[in-house]
């Protein structure tokens, strides 16, 4: 009868199966219940930390974003300046045409300066010429600048020439065949953009900074729609590559000011670590409690030197006093009196 209830198969899953599964299942969960609690206050701790770091890093880098945006708009001049010319000239009274080279005064700033000083700049001229006939007969022409500042004062000047591009009769007829449609519609007309480069690598005088400029066309048959004068800058070596590379120029620039910037934090909250009170408290504190005790030790060894100094200076008076009362015995009552005294501060001290 007992080995039929011993291989009971309930019996057996019960007790080599069942009990042994719960037995693990409450054990893991108990711990994992006791770790959990004891590592709330850890891990609220570490996300407070984690917190404040995050919080720092975002400081950080925005801080580090806005020193190279304000780098870059300090160092970075701007690329290109682009004026309107207005050409004036003199009219003839008795025939056609101008009585005056083509001139114009340009402004390039009202403040104190416009050009960065120590920046190369091209300057160009670009005119608006239509292909007429007159155009196309006058050939060469000289165009003229001067760069002037405040007062009027003359900066530089320059001069150089220009005229239309070339176009033989084959290449008019063809060109006007195709583009006659543009022509007669008016989206098109018959003109050509002639560029002239006047200064190649033009510096401003931060004595003289340019402010003015004046143009001059040395021909009076020349013909012109519209003028603009162009200050370009010319970017070499880091302006180059911050200009023509910026997204590579940005991350360089952004991750070297967050590796100062955060090594200049790191610096100084180890500065701010040691200056803390509780952090001198608990270095030096051993020191600070072991200076009573050794003030304590001090003044007790004073103490006992005085008072064997005292001790030493009565005996020896007491000796003499007896060889004094031994030797003159007519004043032993004075004598034990002053004795008595100085008993009395012996007691005192």
């Amino acid at each position: 009868m007992s080995l039929l209830i011993y291989l009971n198969p309930f019996s057996v899953f019960r007790d080599f199966v069942r009990a042994p599964v719960e037995s693990f299942v409450t054990d893991q969960y108990m711990g994992y219940k006791k770790k959990t609690n004891e590592s709330i206050t850890s891990v609220k701790e570490l996300i407070y930390r984690a917190g404040i770091l995050l919080v720092f890093f975002s400081a950080i880098l925005w801080i580090s974003i806005f020193m190279y945006i304000a780098f870059y708009y300090t160092y970075m001049p701007n690329v290109t300046h682009v004026r309107p010319v207005h050409l004036q000239f003199k009219s003839c009274e008795d025939q056609m045409g101008l009585c005056s080279y083509p001139y114009a005064y340009v402004q390039l700033t009202k403040a104190s300066y416009v050009l960065m000083s120590g920046q190369p700049y091209r300057i160009k001229l670009v005119m608006d010429v239509p292909e007429s006939p007159s155009n196309k007969d006058l050939g060469m022409f000289m165009v003229c600048l001067q760069m002037r500042g405040k007062g009027g004062t003359l900066v530089s000047s320059s001069c150089r020439s220009a005229m239309l591009n070339y176009r033989s009769k084959l290449h008019y007829y063809i060109r006007t065949s195709l583009f006659s449609p543009l022509f007669l519609l008016g989206i098109d007309d018959e003109r050509q953009e002639i560029q002239v480069e006047l200064f190649s690598d033009f510096q401003d005088d931060p004595n003289s900074p340019v402010t003015d400029a004046y143009i001059e066309l040395q021909s009076r048959f020349v013909q012109v729609h519209s003028c603009s004068l162009h200050v370009e800058a010319h970017f070499s070596g880091l302006r180059y590559a911050m200009y023509y590379w910026p997204r590579a120029s940005a991350l360089c620039g952004i991750s070297t000011n967050l590796f100062f910037t955060s090594l200049v934090f790191i610096m100084s909250w180890y500065h701010l670590q040691d200056d803390l009170p509780e952090f001198i408290k608990n270095k030096f504190k051993t020191e600070v409690k072991s200076e009573p005790d050794e003030k304590k030790q001090v003044s007790k060894v004073k103490l006992d030197k005085l008072e064997d100094i005292v001790a030493y200076t009565v005996g020896e008076y007491n000796l003499y006093l007896n060889f004094f009362i031994d030797s003159f015995p007519l004043i032993e009552e004075e004598a034990l009196a002053i004795l008595e005294e100085y008993q009395t501060l012996e007691k005192k001290t």
